[in-house]
């Protein structure tokens, strides 16, 4: 059986710890603020850390894509192994995948055995994450790197990210408005639905307030989970919100498995606090 690796880079929002107790590691982006100071993505800050350092901050915060050098030390660290499965943010909302295909390059060239593929999930956050997941449970059932690579392909449009956020003013600010367009009524409490379709965010629906919000999140879920009995919860900063969708889930399947994943520095310059999600897949594709 081949021994194969699985990597995610930091926009999944899984810690390192998290992540090597969930059998896959981290390569951390950077975020850097007004002052200059770099903090490597859910290693040098914590998620409650950058939301503070983020209400005090009058600019936006910097992000950028791991260094060559960070990705072939990842690399490095599975050179007994025979595949290396490599799962990036979206492509079209940073250049990740580039660097990686770049350190895949120089390795190559130095006569690095393992085979090193790259997964564009055309997502983020934890719906990233979940990629990772399924590559590694694949893994330990004695899956090829091909079956593997096959099933990712498919999760590439079947495996859904919705959320509901306060504001448009963090992804605009930040340039990843992708095809989110402005919201009216903004004084009347409407909150935007978005998703992330062919890798970038969109407006799916618009609703009246936090609660019908995360009304819709969960009939959502409801219609077009493939299964019922597991989902992940996301959340930047609302605790509280995270406690309503949750209680509300748990009303409709008793035994519902929910994980919780608190969004990182990366991800949540451009959501911003008191955004919430569900992640799932669909019965459907969706593009």
């Amino acid at each position: 059986m081949n021994k194969i690796a699985v990597i995610a880079d930091s926009s999944c929002d899984f810690t390192p710890e998290r992540a090597k107790k969930a059998g896959f590691s981290v390569v951390p982006l950077n975020v850097t603020f007004e002052d200059g100071t770099m903090y490597r993505d859910g290693v040098d800050l914590t998620s409650a850390e950058f939301f503070q350092k983020l209400a005090a901050s009058k600019q936006l915060p910097k992000t950028s894509q791991p260094t060559l050098e960070a990705w072939m030390d990842a690399f490095r660290q599975y050179e007994d192994y025979d595949d290396i499965i490599v799962i990036t943010v979206s492509s079209k909302l940073s250049g990740t995948i580039n660097g990686a295909g770049m350190a895949r390059r120089m390795l190559r060239e130095e006569g690095f055995r393992p085979h090193i593929h790259l997964v564009d999930s055309q997502t983020a956050s934890a719906a990233q994450a979940a990629f990772a997941l399924e590559a590694v449970r694949m893994a330990k059932e004695g899956k090829s790197a091909q079956e593997i690579l096959t099933r990712l392909l498919y999760l590439q449009n079947h495996l859904a990210i919705y959320f509901i956020i306060d504001s448009l003013e963090y992804l605009r600010r930040g340039g990843r408005i992708g095809k989110v367009t402005a919201l009216a009524g903004k004084l009347m409490g409407i909150k935007p639905v978005l998703s992330v379709l062919e890798g970038e965010a969109t407006n799916v629906d618009k609703v009246r307030g936090m609660q019908a919000g995360l009304n819709k999140l969960v009939d959502g879920f409801l219609t077009h989970a493939v299964d019922l009995h597991h989902v992940i919860v996301i959340s930047s900063c609302a605790p509280d919100r995270v406690k309503t969708i949750s209680h509300m889930l748990q009303t409709h399947i008793s035994d519902i498995e929910i994980t919780t994943v608190e969004i990182g520095a990366v991800i949540g310059t451009y959501i911003g606090p008191g955004g919430v999600a569900l992640v799932y897949e669909e019965k459907e594709a969706r593009w």
